[in-house]
Formats: structure tokens, C-alpha cells, sequence
């Protein structure tokens, strides 16, 4: 079994000493986020999970735990965004460069375990083709050497974001907009040991050269980087263009503080 800790909230940055005290009794209670009666006890013993997946903005007080899974031989994967999106869109990710520095912390201490997200790609008058593909060249110049590989997809509309949407004329139907960054990006990566994985997103991928068409929780590269033989199924529950292995999720939603106002999984997104 695969953990996922968690799309739905930042678990790493925010919950660091609820996950220590539920894997410490060996288990966790999930509430069903669409029927608030269905509570799911989910184990969290060694011999039952294969894989921890965390999903955060911010590790730097999450080592404690990652030196914890260590030393009970437990696997994780750290699925970590970087985007450095300005704070009255981001109001509590913190400073870049530290998260940067933490980013490159934890490779070094468990090399392949982390992997850069910049995502989602928003597009504006304000966030255009020029701002993402100098960000992007600003974080990429900075953690090359600790991953091989980044995560990125395009800003999806959900019922959470709408005001979000409108606030800010953000694009989301023309799709070729879209495509040009990715191009930029395909560039900024080309010659070094990064590819850029694109999930769940119509791309012609014969157009780019470091472009691949993957998942966010990859059995392939799980299995090749943990010595492990999972074998799972695709995850049903994602978006129909997903292809993540099936995992059991243990977050919930609107739990998450950093208040980011596109956010598709809380309701703190106020203009």
C-alpha cells in the first residue's frame, strides 16, 4: 500500500506531530471527505505500507520525521513545490531561497526521495511567458544537481478557485499559451539530468525534447529508486488523464494554513 500525506493538505509543513503520533500507534482515522459519517482506519504499520508520499510547499521542519522513517527502514517519496509565487497569491509559503536550501538539504540526506513540482503553471497578464520562464530558471539554476526530475501542469478550475479565476482574468482555455511555456521550459532543461513530467495534460509530447508523459506517484520510478515491485492499478479516483498508481490518501481538506488563493482543496482562498 501506498500513503499519500497528502494531496489535500500540507501535511509535511502543518501536521508534522499528528502523522509522528499516528504512525507511532500504527494507524490512522480518515474521514470520508464526501460523507463526513464514513471513518476509514487505515494502518500505518512498516509491514503494510510500501511507500510514504508526502506532498508539501515547505519541509524544512519535517526532518525529525524523514530521520524517524529512516531508522524504522520505512520509504518515502517528497513530492515538493517551488514556484515562488509572490505572497498576496501565496501568503505563508515562506521564502524561496530557504525553501530552496531545505530542498537540497534533504536530497543530500536521501538522495532521490525529493522531486520538484512547479505547479501549477498560472497564466495572467501578470504571470506570463516572461515571469515563468524566469522563476522557472531562477529554481531550476538552483536545485539541478538534487533532482532529475520536475513535476509541472497547467492551473485547473476547480469550485474553490473560481473567485480566484476571475480575480485575475486567469487563462484557462487557451491551451497553446500554455504550450509556449512548457517549450521555454523544455529549453531552460535541455543538457542536464532533468526531465520535465507532465500528468493528466493533452500534450503532443514528440514536440519537446525532455518532455515526458508520467505520474505524480510513478510505480516505474518507485520501483527503480526504493528496489521495490509494486504493481498496482491506476488510481480510479484521479482525473480521468492520470496515470498515478492507485494510493490510499490520508489528509483532508481546508486543514491547510498556507492560504494560497488558487487553491483547489481549501476554502480560504478569499480575493
Amino acid at each position: 500500500m501506498i500513503i499519500s500525506a497528502s494531496r489535500r493538505c500540507d501535511i509535511p509543513k502543518y501536521g508534522k506531530k499528528w502523522f509522528l503520533d499516528n504512525i507511532k500507534q500504527g494507524y490512522v482515522n480518515v474521514t470520508n471527505p464526501f460523507n463526513r459519517n464514513q471513518v476509514k482506519k487505515v494502518s500505518l504499520h512498516n509491514e503494510d505500507v510500501d511507500l510514504f508520499v508526502f506532498w508539501t510547499k515547505d519541509g524544512s521542519d519535517f526532518t525529525e520525521v524523514l530521520d524517524f522513517l529512516e531508522s524504522k527502514n520505512m520509504k518515502f517519496l517528497i513530492q515538493y513545490t517551488i514556484n515562488g509565487y509572490p505572497s498576496d497569491i501565496e501568503p505563508f509559503t515562506g521564502d524561496t531561497d530557504k525553501i530552496i536550501r531545505n530542498f537540497n538539504d534533504i536530497n543530500s540526506r536521501y538522495p532521490g526521495s525529493v522531486l520538484w513540482r512547479y505547479d501549477p503553471v498560472i497564466l495572467t497578464d501578470r504571470f506570463d511567458l516572461k515571469y515563468h520562464t524566469e522563476k522557472f530558471t531562477y529554481i531550476f539554476e538552483n536545485i539541478k544537481h538534487s533532482t532529475t526530475r520536475c513535476y509541472t501542469s497547467f492551473f485547473d478550475e476547480y469550485r474553490k478557485n473560481k473567485k480566484f479565476i476571475a480575480a485575475h482574468n486567469v487563462n484557462t482555455d487557451n491551451f497553446s499559451k500554455y504550450e509556449e511555456v512548457l517549450a521555454e521550459f523544455d529549453n531552460i532543461v535541455d543538457g542536464s539530468a532533468v526531465k520535465l513530467i507532465v500528468c493528466s495534460e493533452p500534450i503532443n509530447y514528440i514536440s519537446y525534447k525532455n518532455v515526458i508523459k508520467g505520474a505524480c506517484i510513478d510505480k516505474d520510478y518507485i520501483n527503480d529508486i526504493f528496489g521495490l515491485n509494486i504493481q498496482g492499478k491506476r488510481d480510479s479516483g484521479q482525473r480521468k488523464d492520470c496515470y498515478c498508481v492507485k494510493s490510499t490518501d490520508i489528509g483532508a481538506y481546508n486543514q491547510c494554513k498556507t492560504g494560497c488563493k488558487y487553491c483547489y482543496a481549501c476554502n480560504n482562498n478569499k480575493i
